[in-house]
């Protein structure tokens, strides 16, 4: 495995409609992973919540997170985030991150009928400043 640039790595969690895994604890410790539809904006990594998610509990109580995404297929390449995230239920933050999710995941579905449906149902925003990175390629 090789170290993937800043570039590199940028353009893998980008590429396609990889999911990201987001690692938090739960308020008695236990570990706890889900999978998340997301953009890279910017430096943040951002995806939205639903409300009365676990992932909303866990990060009001605690915003330190880590993710990853990785390949399906060999050969096998990873990228893993460390963050701090910081949710926001502004309509136009919201906005902003289901238009993003909608291009990238549901092309087919128009984009507008997705954003009105995240603010509709109360999804609230989430950044997250991203601290360390560790990118490694499957490719040799």
């Amino acid at each position: 495995m090789t170290t993937m640039t800043d570039n590199e790595w940028r353009a893998f969690v980008t590429a396609g409609t990889r999911l990201a895994h987001i690692a938090l604890a739960r308020a008695d410790g236990r570990p706890h992973v889900t999978p998340v539809c997301f953009i890279l904006d910017g430096d943040e990594l951002a995806f939205a919540l639903s409300p009365g998610s676990v992932k909303g509990k866990s990060l009001a109580r605690d915003g330190r997170v880590a993710v990853c995404v990785s390949d399906e297929r060999q050969p096998y390449g990873f990228v893993t985030m460390e963050g701090h995230a910081r949710t926001s239920a502004e309509p136009d933050q919201v906005k902003h991150i289901a238009a993003g999710i909608a291009g990238r995941y549901y092309p087919s579905q128009p984009a507008e009928d997705i954003v009105e449906s995240f603010v509709r149902e109360g999804f609230t925003a989430v950044r997250i400043a991203i601290t360390n990175v560790i990118a490694r390629s499957g490719l040799g």
